[in-house]
Formats: structure tokens, sequence, C-alpha cells
């Protein structure tokens, strides 16, 4: 009998924060919207097949199949397609998270990366997470969070020390609990001095602290998680605008419908229409 035993005596006590938001799911059509955008969380986008090009403020770089693209947050971004070769990709948006990358060559916004010789180990993890939240079962935004923590150390393993991984250190106690507050209440009625009024401090230096710590004012990190939810609702439900608008705490469907524009290049109709197309999804996690 053979017998092998293998001890691991060394395990972290640090317990990952970071938060899977969002997984999608999308393939280049005549409805394609590109326009430059920033988000308070990272983003990865993993190209499955086609070509196109990756846009920042300064730079423009192809992409093609396995090219893994790393964006940390408030880096403002777009993607354009190849018309002949049509690009298809999944997207991970995810908070509480920054790449410091040990190259001076992005300063440290950006980075791409080839991996058509890892495939194998990246592409069954990203499709494991989006056939969770497919089927919506038990535990399956807990068993995501557990596919993205064994992703990024796998990246990390696989590109050696082309970047590493960290989170906001000494975040405000201030700051982190208004982030959490409007994460919860993002539909009610919510202004600056509620928000100080929580925190009690003084709203100006609220809002400063703030946008130092997350690179995003108050207010617009709650329109973002207010969007963000939006989205989901305009898939996933049967909700009117009006509806939608007033659940997620927008005060009027014409303020809703021009923010919600002017921030994903399509109406919320135009959105809803196009996430109908069985060939793009997009599953959100964020609760």
């Amino acid at each position: 009998m053979a017998h092998v035993k293998y001890s691991i005596m060394e395990l972290s006590a640090q317990n990952s924060i970071e938060r899977l938001l969002y997984i999608s799911s999308s393939t280049y059509g005549q409805d394609w919207v590109s326009i430059y955008h920033s988000h308070s969380f990272s983003e990865l986008i993993y190209v499955l097949d086609g070509e196109g090009t990756f846009y920042t403020e300064n730079d423009h770089i192809p992409i093609k199949k396995d090219t893994l693209v790393i964006i940390n947050p408030n880096v403002k971004h777009t993607e354009t397609s190849s018309s002949t070769n049509p690009l298809s990709y999944i997207v991970l948006g995810v908070d509480n998270l920054q790449f410091q990358f040990n190259s001076e060559e992005h300063l440290n916004n950006y980075n791409l990366l080839d991996f058509n010789m890892k495939r194998h180990v990246i592409l069954p993890l990203l499709q494991a997470m989006l056939e969770e939240c497919k089927q919506n079962q038990k535990f399956y935004e807990q068993i995501c969070q557990h596919y993205l923590t064994i992703m990024l150390l796998k990246i990390t393993r696989m590109t050696g020390n082309t970047f590493s991984i960290c989170t906001n250190k000494d975040v405000p106690s201030e700051c982190e609990y208004v982030k959490h507050y409007m994460d919860s209440h993002y539909h009610e009625n919510i202004d600056l001095d509620l928000l100080s009024s929580l925190a009690h401090q003084n709203k100006f230096y609220l809002s400063r602290k703030f946008t130092k710590t997350y690179g995003i004012s108050p207010i617009n990190y709650l329109l973002e998680r207010r969007i963000l939810h939006s989205k989901n609702l305009l898939r996933n439900s049967n909700f009117s605008i009006t509806e939608v608008a007033r659940m997620t705490g927008f005060s009027s469907s014409n303020y809703f419908t021009q923010y919600f524009k002017n921030n994903t290049g399509l109406s919320p109709l135009k959105y809803r229409q196009k996430y109908d197309d069985k060939d793009t999804a997009e599953l959100e996690l964020v609760e």
C-alpha cells in the first residue's frame, strides 16, 4: 500500500476581502457602443475570441484571443472590435482590489497579459463562475467568490513578479462606514448632508477624504452603485423604466434615463433589448 501525505504548515490568516460585483459575457454586435468610462472598482477582461483595440486616454493597444486586460479603479478606458473578426469576452468587476504593476510602463493603471499558453488554467474558472450565476443555486455567490480568489492566485503564480495584488490600506473608518451604507441603502434618498451626519464629519471634509481614499466622490459612488443595480433589474425583471428608476433611488425617470445613457451609451430600453439577445449574458453578484 502506497500512502503519500502532504502537510501544509503555513496558511495566511488574513481573509480575502476582494468582492466580485459582476461577471458578464458579451459578443460584438451592431449595437456595440464604445464610450470612455471608469469605475471605482477593478475590471478584468478576458478575450475569448476575435480582435479589437483597448483604449485609455493616452494609449491604444491591440487585443486578441486569450488577452487578459487588467484595469485598476478610476482608469478611463473603452474597447472597440474588428468588424471582420468580432470580439467576444468575459468581464469581471471586482471591488476592494488594486493591482500594483512592477513596470512603470503603464503607470500602475492597467496591464495586458497573453494567456494563450495558459488558457486551460484561467478559462475553466471563468466558465465555472458564469455557470454558477446562471444556475443561481444555493451558495452560488460564495462559490464564485472562492473561484475568484483561486483565479487571482493562479494569475499571480503564472505571471511571476509582473504585479502584486493589494487592497486599500488604512481606510478611514468613517469612509468605510458611508461606503457600506450606500451599498445597502442605495435605493433610498441619500445626499452628502445625510452621509456627513451618519459619519459625524463635516460634509466637505468627508467628501475630500472619501475621494482621496477611493478615487471617486461619495455621490458619484452612489450613482455608480445605482447604475449597477438598475442594470440587473433591466435584464432580469419586467419592471417599467419608471419603476426601475424609483427602485434604484433616482429622483425621476428622466434623470435616470439621462444618467444611464451617459454612463453606458445606451438608453435603459435599448440596454434591456440588447441583453434579451441570447448570445449576451451578464450576471451580477452585488447585493
